[in-house]
């Protein structure tokens, strides 16, 4: 694959050669989306601050694609509690990696500082995972369709607060010394703890809004589909019954 620096250059480099004096808007259609579509790409594909490639699995633009095969993994029925471990390591694994390769990096940070972000957000997930487990299992107020249900559920809850976990740790020197600012030329104007809230407030959210998807939808419509195969009796089995 070209090198998507050298592809937005191009693209740049050719419409404004086509009227060297237009302004962008004045571009022909098809360079003008050629133009964007390049700067699509090398938003996507490099690193804001560093400009480097970033490895395709730790993308933002692949957490879906990369991050569903765990998902699967982690709503599996029936786990056991080598497997609950197992799955939500590489799950955390896998979102410290996309926390990392997607960190501000306008200032250095220690490499003490991932590392304990990646142990926090493996030890809060499995505490979390396994506790809330074992805390199903052993409430005799809830129908075996019910405790069937919410141990579906019990994966989100704990991937949600590993996620936080995780950015929180990791990014946590950001509220301490800030991030920088630049102003609408690029300019650096100063450094603003203000603005590193902000961005670690969006960047928690965004972790606790991505798994859901792939987190909560499939308990439900399982749910759903199994109450409907077992009220039309169609020899499916019925919630709690197995």
């Amino acid at each position: 694959m070209a090198d998507t620096a050298t592809t937005a250059s191009a693209a740049a480099a050719s419409a404004t050669n086509a009227s060297p004096d237009a302004p962008p808007f004045q571009l022909g259609k098809p360079r003008f989306q050629q133009l964007w579509s390049a700067q699509k790409i090398k938003q996507a594909i490099l690193h804001p601050d560093t400009n480097e490639k970033i490895f395709m699995p730790f993308r933002m633009s692949g957490y879906i694609p990369f991050g569903t095969p765990i998902v699967v993994g982690l709503l599996l029925p029936n786990q056991t509690l080598a497997s609950t471990v197992f799955w939500q390591w590489l799950n955390q694994s896998h979102n410290a990696c996309v926390n990392y390769a997607n960190r501000n990096a306008t200032k250095p940070s220690p490499a003490s500082k991932f590392i304990q972000g990646y142990l926090g957000a493996v030890i809060s997930a499995v505490s979390i995972a396994v506790g809330l487990n074992v805390l199903v299992q052993k409430a005799n107020k809830f129908t075996p369709a019910t405790r069937l249900l919410v141990q579906r559920f019990v994966p989100f809850p704990a991937v949600a607060s590993a996620n936080i976990c995780n950015v929180v740790l990791m990014r946590y020197g950001e509220l301490e010394e800030g991030i920088d600012v630049l102003d609408a030329d690029g300019n650096l104007v100063g450094s603003s703890k203000i603005a590193a809230r902000h961005a670690l407030l969006e960047t928690a959210l965004t972790r606790v809004v991505l798994p859901m998807p792939i987190l909560v939808l499939p308990p439900i419509v399982m749910s759903m589909l199994e109450n409907v195969q077992c009220y039309q009796g169609q020899g499916w089995p019925c919630p709690g019954t197995e």
